[in-house]
């Protein structure tokens, strides 16, 4: 990414740096020379705390609740005099929505949304009833509530079908359901304590779109969709970056009409049956695969610090790149040394970030590695 002239150097504090992201935001700020990066964490071995591109690390000792994070963000707002406030996941982007008339008297703020539209695209059900009011496609969704009947919740649904939480992130408690009998099976196991939503499962497959805005206005984009290689691996290898306007004109509709600002990943599915583009859910905030747009030309981190700052955004030049994790890389860089037939082209993985800046990885699987021993232990 080209530097702009005005773009003087300036200071970052991530107010969140005990967010699974704030790393990867780290290592996207690094990108760029002159950017001093501070995380604030109410973890003290929160994995960003050793990443050679966090210039300092601070223990927020006030505690996890709101009053106590946002006690926190300002005392280390006065200590460290930084720049700009740049928030990563959805919890401490609300606080700071929340607080931004106060906030904003003491530093520069990175976009973000309003409250209320925050608060629906974090919620798939709410997202759902608004999608439907705005006619924006998206699959069939209904509220199965905790306090559903078994007899009441299969009578409304068609197979197969998709179960999630209505909040969430990552894939966790997402079930595909090819059959009733599957759905009666998990039903029976289910601890029945949140709502959860029901979609109709759609034919086809999943690409998403990375924006970042100012007032419903899109100011960077990435559109990415996962590479499957093989079946029987669950996750996608990497993601494909590309141009599709199809899927650019569905999410600045969306983005419009939410008058959205700051950052957030929709995740749409390609209907092979209708033939069009349906969103499924909004992620307003960074996201996993945020270090690999990098690759692609857009930076989305350092995009917001300069929009929270009102200095002028470099010219963009997106390009299309094959972006793969860093075991699958390794595999299809084995098959092509050794001439094999699967081997799955790429550009680049994220295994190069990795390489640059290895210590957060290692301390976080260290970490993983003793809390899986320390359970065996109590087992036995």
């Amino acid at each position: 990414m080209k530097n702009v002239e005005t773009n003087r150097s300036f200071s970052v504090l991530i107010p969140d740096g005990e967010c699974t992201y704030a790393t990867s935001v780290v290592r996207c700020l690094a990108e760029q020379k002159n950017i001093k990066t501070i995380a604030l964490a109410t973890d003290k071995n929160a994995a960003v705390r050793f990443s050679r591109y966090t210039s300092k690390f601070i223990y927020n000792v006030y505690g996890e609740s709101n009053e106590e994070r946002l006690t926190g963000i300002i005392d280390a707002i006065k200590k460290t005099n930084a720049d700009i406030l740049l928030p990563v996941d959805v919890g401490t982007i609300r606080l700071i929505a929340e607080n931004k008339e106060k906030l904003s008297k003491l530093i520069a703020i990175a976009p973000i949304p309003e409250v209320n539209s925050f608060d629906i695209a974090d919620d798939k059900w709410l997202l759902s009833l608004w999608l439907k009011e705005n006619n924006i496609a998206h699959p069939n969704t209904i509220l199965f509530k905790s306090t559903n009947s078994l007899d009441e919740t299969v009578s409304s649904i068609t197979f197969p079908t998709i179960i999630k939480p209505r909040k969430g992130s990552g894939g966790k408690g997402i079930y595909i359901f090819e059959n009733k009998e599957e759905f009666k099976s998990w039903y029976t196991e289910f601890d029945h304590s949140e709502d959860q939503i029901i979609q109709s499962y759609i034919k086809g497959y999943d690409i998403d779109c990375s924006v970042i805005c100012s007032e419903g206005r899109i100011l960077a984009h990435t559109i990415q969709k996962g590479l499957k290689y093989t079946v029987a691996y669950q996750w996608p290898y990497g993601v494909e970056f590309l141009d599709n306007d199809e899927i650019f004109n569905l999410v600045k509709e969306v983005v419009e009409k939410f008058k959205w600002s700051g950052v957030v990943h929709i995740d749409l599915r390609y209907d092979e049956v209708e033939r069009k583009a349906k969103l499924i859910e909004m992620n307003p905030r960074f996201w996993a695969s945020l270090a690999a747009s990098l690759f692609a030309g857009v930076n989305f981190p350092y995009l917001s610090c300069l929009s929270g700052l009102k200095r002028e955004l470099p010219v963009l030049k997106t390009q299309e790149k094959r972006v793969l994790r860093t075991g699958p890389a390794l595999k299809m860089t084995f098959n092509r040394l050794f001439k094999k037939q699967d081997y799955l082209p790429f550009d680049n993985t994220f295994g190069e970030f990795i390489m640059k800046d290895p210590l957060p990885n290692l301390f976080s699987k260290s970490l993983e590695m003793c809390n899986k021993y320390k359970k065996r232990l109590f087992k036995k």
